[in-house]
C-alpha cells in the first residue's frame, strides 16, 4: 500500500474502540469473552502464557477504549439508486 519494503508484510487491523462491546471474538465467533481472546492471542501470537492478573490488566485498558457507541453502529447505510445504476 505504502510500496515502502519495510511495509511488504504489514497487515492492517481494525481498530480496538469498543472492542469490549463487540463479542463474539475472532473470525469465526469462536469466543464469547474478550478475557479468553486475550489469552489465547498471547499463546498465538507472542507463545507466552499470561497470569490471571495480567490479563485482567490488558482486558482493563481494552475496556478503556471503550465510549459511546453511535445509535445507528449496526443500521446499514441507505445508498443513493445511482450507485446501482448501470447507465450513468
Amino acid at each position: 500500500m505504502t510500496k515502502k519494503p519495510e511495509d511488504l508484510y504489514v497487515f492492517k487491523i481494525p481498530g480496538l474502540r469498543n472492542v469490549a462491546r463487540t463479542p463474539p471474538y475472532f473470525h469465526d465467533g469462536s469466543v464469547k469473552s474478550l478475557s479468553e481472546a486475550v489469552r489465547i492471542m498471547a499463546k498465538v501470537q507472542l507463545d507466552t502464557s499470561l497470569s490471571d492478573s495480567e490479563v485482567q490488566e490488558i482486558v482493563t485498558f481494552l475496556n478503556s477504549l471503550t465510549g459511546e457507541m453511535p445509535p445507528n453502529f449496526a443500521t446499514a447505510p441507505i445508498l443513493p439508486a445511482a450507485a446501482f445504476d448501470s447507465n450513468p
